[in-house]
């Protein structure tokens, strides 16, 4: 079983760690700035969390809480260590947490994102068809369209807007940046 340790704050010992991997793994389109990774680290129903083989970090969620399902906004392995089945591992722990989670992919116009379709689908994640933007990190670029996955099962149209409700006024609250 891996070990997951939760940040609190910018000051916890393994947050630079953290935010470099976050910070390597994701284009600047899908992650927050500085200033509003804080302010999601101070948000009662975010959790950044750090992920251990025994002391080897292999990688990290950012996710949130709510009350009837788990939203994972960044998930990301360790650069070095991909291929090797952390991934898989780390979902799978994670999923025996939540009786729902929702995640977003990327539209699936490359052979990268076809590829993680298939890999959240030997998962059991479920593909929801509906037209999804997410909304922008920052002011200067555009909301970007994703698919929602969900498991162990697709969601229902009044859980699909619970959830469109969660990210734009808790998720992305105070998240955009200029």
């Amino acid at each position: 079983m891996l070990k997951i340790i939760s940040l609190d704050d910018e000051k916890s010992a393994l947050f630079a760690q953290v935010d470099a991997l976050y910070e390597s793994a994701f284009p600047l389109h899908e992650k927050r700035s500085h200033s509003a990774k804080i302010r999601a680290l101070n948000h009662a129903n975010y959790q950044l969390q750090a992920w251990f083989d025994d002391d080897l970090f292999v990688g990290m969620i950012g996710m949130w809480h709510f009350a009837d399902y788990s939203y994972i906004e960044h998930l990301a392995v360790n650069d070095t260590l991909r291929g090797q089945g952390y991934g898989k591992r780390m979902l799978n722990q994670f999923l025996q947490q939540s009786s729902l989670t929702v995640l977003e992919i990327d539209p699936l116009t490359t052979e990268i994102a076809q590829k993680r379709l298939r890999f959240y689908q030997s998962l059991g994640f479920q593909v929801n068809h509906y037209p999804h933007t997410h909304p922008t990190y920052h002011e200067h670029l555009a909301d970007h369209e994703l698919i929602v996955l969900s498991y162990p099962r697709q969601i229902e149209p009044q859980q699909y807007q619970h959830f469109l409700t969660d990210l734009c006024h808790e998720v992305m609250a105070d998240s955009t940046e200029i």
